[in-house]
């Protein structure tokens, strides 16, 4: 990969660009596609920095485009988003009161083990050196795989925003935190947290029309978000499998029957006295308390019946819902 970081050395053409180089200016024509017209006649501008590869006798060019645009917020509207090992879970306020909570199921983290186990088998008895082996390794995708559940939940995210012309809120995760929490996990868990990127999501999240802040997430999953006491982090609970019928996720001879699906999700509940708490919902609700210090109000019903919706982020929809709150009578296990 060959990066120019700013247009000293290379000149946009609209429909070619030209790279300074020891032979003089080389023009390398571009294809032209229906999103390279759209950016050109809709108010967008080409970048300082230009990215190419030598493929052969072709190169790859990486246009970077950028637009200015205004973005209104309305003062208590915000969206809390806290980032996990396989979700992204969302608390929407409107004038600080909760409205919903949402959790997307990017399942990413599996998605980095069944990657590593794959390439254990193709690298098993051989170097990865050999061109072979190099070839099944590219033939993976698995970062085009990550890259793109990303960019759906993050494009799913700021149409909430921009609906509700809400700012985002987002904890703060520097490498030396990771570190950390590195140290205190087992070999595949750790390989699982450096595939996965919270850096990544973040980097997505800023490019978009949307006001995004970043605030400390510090002691945000270890406090009870509705009465301020201290969660007991080592009393942690799991509810392995959950089986929904949705008809949204059925296509073809499946949907038209009404066919069932059974999806499995890790929901893991912390004990805060006599209840559990689902422990992904405990962060953002927390977060948005450290925006202006203002108190958050619940809904005017039970705290009990508080529902976080699971989405599927490729489609956008609803998948299963799980309680926020749980008694440890109804907990199921499996």
């Amino acid at each position: 990969m060959i990066t120019i970081p700013n247009m000293v050395n290379w000149r946009f053409n609209k429909v070619s660009v030209n790279v300074l180089t020891h032979k003089g200016w080389v023009e390398i024509p571009l294809m032209v596609t229906r999103q390279l017209i759209r950016y050109l006649h809709e108010g967008w501008r080409v970048s300082q920095e230009l990215k190419l590869r030598l493929v052969g006798r072709k190169v790859l060019v990486w246009l970077t485009f950028e637009k200015e645009v205004e973005v209104d917020t309305k003062d208590g509207n915000h969206i809390s988003i806290d980032v996990n090992e396989n979700n992204v879970t969302v608390a929407v306020f409107e004038g600080l009161k909760l409205k919903e909570l949402r959790r997307y199921e990017t399942g990413l983290g599996r998605i980095v083990v069944n990657y590593s186990l794959r390439r254990e088998e193709i690298t098993k008895g051989h170097s990865t050196k050999d061109e072979l082996i190099k070839k099944k390794l590219r033939k993976l995708r698995e970062r085009e795989r990550k890259t793109d559940v990303l960019r759906k939940t993050v494009k799913r995210i700021t149409e909430l925003a921009r609906s509700l012309s809400a700012k985002v809120v987002v904890g703060k995760f520097s490498s030396r935190s990771k570190e950390k929490m590195e140290s205190n996990k087992n070999d595949k868990l750790r390989h699982r947290i450096h595939q996965w990127s919270v850096v990544k999501f973040l980097e997505m999240l800023k490019t978009q029309p949307i006001e995004v802040a970043e605030v400390s997430e510090s002691y945000t999953s270890s406090i009870n978000p509705f009465n301020g006491e201290k969660l007991r982090k080592r009393k942690q609970t799991v509810e392995k499998v959950i089986r929904v019928f949705n008809p949204h996720l059925m296509t073809g001879s499946a949907h038209e029957g009404g066919g069932v699906k059974v999806l499995k999700v890790n929901a893991r509940y912390l004990e805060s006295g006599e209840v559990l708490l689902e422990r992904d919902s405990i962060a953002p609700l927390n977060l948005v308390r450290k925006v202006d210090g203002r108190v958050v109000v619940f809904p005017s019903t039970s705290p009990n019946e508080l529902r976080v919706t699971l989405y599927d982020p490729s489609r956008g929809v609803p998948v299963a819902e799980l309680e926020v709150i749980k008694s440890k009578e109804k907990l199921r296990h499996g």
